[in-house]
């Protein structure tokens, strides 16, 4: 893997890590928000358990949406890489394949012709 391949998957990485940290910071923040609305607000408390109920449920949907979300964005990048990685090996091993295969027949000519060379000087 070349030194630049390397480099640029880290700083994908470190960008990953910040974006999620991002998303969690807004979560929670968004949660003590809506919490702290509630608590402040004028209500009874048959209103304000009721508001506390639908908050959390809003919330706890927003997060499963976005987690299968965040959840088909990861898979989708991790075939893209498996993909990648495999079509590397294959050009790979094509590479190999070929290059061993053309020396071993020059180099099994050049042998033949010596010991062609070696009997006709013995005769």
């Amino acid at each position: 893997m070349k030194l630049s391949d390397l480099i640029n998957e880290k700083r994908r990485a470190e960008e990953r890590k910040r974006k999620v940290d991002t998303f969690k910071k807004l979560a929670i923040g968004s949660a003590i928000g809506a919490l702290a609305g509630i608590l402040f607000a004028p209500k009874s408390g048959k209103e304000f358990r009721k508001d506390i109920s639908d908050k959390t449920k809003e919330t706890a949907e927003a997060t499963k949406k976005t987690m299968k979300d965040l959840e088909g964005k990861v898979k989708e990048e991790i075939k893209n890489k498996i993909n990648e990685v495999k079509e590397r090996k294959m050009f790979e091993i094509e590479m190999d394949n070929d290059i061993p295969e053309n020396n071993n027949d020059v180099e099994h000519e050049k042998i033949e012709e010596e010991n062609a060379d070696d009997e006709v000087a013995g005769e």
